[in-house]
């Protein structure tokens, strides 16, 4: 069990032991967004703060898949030329 306090509030997360650590640093994160947006409170604050996690994950998503896709025809490409160079060695 994880206790973690956002916004004056206190959370009991569970989880693995494996998780703890990357569960604080997302509270951290989240914390840390959360005092760049000042002039909101409550609420407000909390979901533009998520709408912008949203944002951020689905763009670094894209981004992620644009990175894939080029890795796959550059190792197309590459396994067509050896492919082709195969083919031209004399025996």
């Amino acid at each position: 069990m994880l206790t973690l306090s956002l916004m004056n509030h206190t959370f009991e997360v569970p989880c693995a032991p494996e998780d703890r650590e990357l569960l604080i640093e997302a509270a951290t994160l989240l914390e840390d967004k959360l005092d760049q947006v000042s002039n909101l409170q409550g609420e407000s604050k909390v979901l533009m703060v998520a709408l912008n996690l949203c944002y951020d994950y689905l763009q670094m998503k894209q981004d992620t898949t644009q990175y894939c896709l080029r890795l796959d025809q550059q190792l197309e490409s590459i396994q067509q030329q050896a492919t082709t160079d195969t083919q031209d060695t004399p025996s």
